[in-house]
């Protein structure tokens, strides 16, 4: 049985557990969003100066050089400075940079050239640690995590716009870490709350279906207390007929028939005493369901799991069939007297081992429980399954007598061995679900 701490303990490490994949989650999650932020603000500065670099080609070709600066850079306040060149080669660059932000472009049929500065249009957004307008891609800088590249398609400003930023890895909310650690601890709270309450029902169910094994063993004191009752008048009765027979022997008839009424009495005393020792006892009537072996194992497993002697023993078990034919209650008491003597007979070791096993064989199930104790000597093979027979020191003889007699009325029988090894191997037979 799980205990009230053990349940805490678990409660806490899932909680734990649960808090930290969400936390981890939700801090990628705000960090996703950082980079999707840029990428949408990289995105709307492009198609900014997209549209200033095509208003600059568009406005070159109808330049002349006289026009007033002051009303161009009304419409274009991108454009600094209009000039005239002086016999500029056709085939001269168009774009002459001047700095990251700035650059001067040409019209060589008209021997023009205007001075661009997008530097206003750059700066506006604080979000990139390095923003950069290129005519060709440099290298990534290994500083910066995140980078964003894009060319535009203007034919005379074919430009790269390059953009680098690290993640603000402090700049997150902390409002929602908060929600979820409450969120978490209630719901873990209430299902530990659920899970222990289902627990103690059961465990309240275990101890009401074992009220009858223990029920058991307080008829095997009782009996040691009704052997000892019937021990003196047996006596006695033994002592007044030996001496009746001497009483005919010697011709006295008189004495002979006292002898014979006084145990008479005692034989009736006798009588009473076991009258009154079956009135405790019910012959309760049989249930005989489909009953799954293996959860009657683990049951019986967790009530004497915190027995002495215990804790250092071993179970084992291979369930080849699992669904036979017997009352539960029955079953388990059955289980529970076997695997307590498994116990018992290993506690001088201070460990050991106990192995169950099942199989179908033909209409019936084989049920093998096996140990590694001492194993029943010669004598118990022959003797174990009778009333008051018991080589434990303090043994009432009676657990194995009603382990046989639950068989029996169950329709099924056992059988005691030993393993090749020594240890002691019962054999229980079942009728198999069909």
């Amino acid at each position: 049985m799980i205990t009230k701490r053990a349940y805490l303990q678990r409660g806490v490490l899932i909680w734990l557990i649960v808090c930290l994949l969400s936390s981890a989650l939700l801090y990628a999650e705000q960090i996703r969003r950082q980079y999707w932020a840029c990428d949408r603000v990289f995105n709307g500065l492009f198609s900014t100066i997209s549209t200033a670099l095509t208003q600059n080609e568009s406005v070159i070709p109808i330049l002349n050089g006289d026009e007033s600066l002051s009303l161009l850079q009304q419409k274009f306040p991108q454009i600094q400075v209009l000039e005239k060149t002086v016999q500029r080669p056709l085939n001269a660059p168009r774009v002459e940079m001047l700095s990251p932000m700035s650059y001067w472009l040409y019209n060589p049929y008209r021997q023009i050239r205007v001075q661009i500065n997008l530097a206003p249009l750059l700066q506006t957004e604080s979000r990139f640690a390095d923003i950069q307008l290129r005519l060709s891609v440099p290298p990534a800088q290994r500083k910066y995590r995140w980078h964003w590249t894009r060319q535009f398609p203007q034919h005379f400003q074919p430009f790269i716009l390059q953009a680098s930023a690290n993640p603000d890895w402090l700049g997150v909310a902390r409002l929602p870490y908060f929600l979820i650690l409450a969120t978490w601890t209630l719901v873990i709270s209430m299902i530990m709350l659920l899970l222990w309450g289902r627990e103690q029902q059961r465990t309240d169910r275990q101890r009401a279906d074992f009220y009858q094994h223990a029920r058991l063993n307080t008829l095997g004191e009782m009996a040691a207390g009704v052997v000892h009752e019937i021990n003196q008048p047996l006596t006695a009765a033994q002592m007044w007929i030996q001496g009746g027979i001497r009483q005919l022997d010697q011709g006295h008839n008189a004495e002979a028939l006292h002898a014979m009424r006084s145990a008479l009495t005692q034989t009736q005393r006798i009588n009473e005493l076991l009258t009154r020792f079956r009135t405790h006892l019910t012959q309760e009537a049989v249930a005989m369901t489909r009953v799954n072996l293996e959860h009657s194992w683990q049951r019986v497993g967790n009530l004497l799991e915190h027995e002495p002697g215990s804790k250092h023993i071993r179970l084992t078990h291979d369930f080849s069939a699992r669904i036979i034919q017997a009352d539960r209650l029955w079953l388990e008491q059955v289980l529970h007297n076997l695997l307590n003597n498994a116990i018992q007979a290993q506690m001088a070791s201070g460990r050991g081992w106990v192995h169950i096993a099942s199989a179908a064989v033909g209409d019936r199930v084989k049920v093998t429980i096996s140990d590694g104790g001492p194993g029943f000597s010669p004598e118990a093979l022959k003797l174990a399954l009778m009333p008051l027979f018991s080589e434990r020191e303090g043994g009432l003889g009676l657990g194995l007598t009603l382990t046989e007699s639950l068989m029996t009325r169950m329709n099924g029988n056992i059988q005691l061995a030993n393993t090749p090894d020594g240890g002691a191997e019962i054999s229980l037979w079942f009728i198999r679900e069909t």
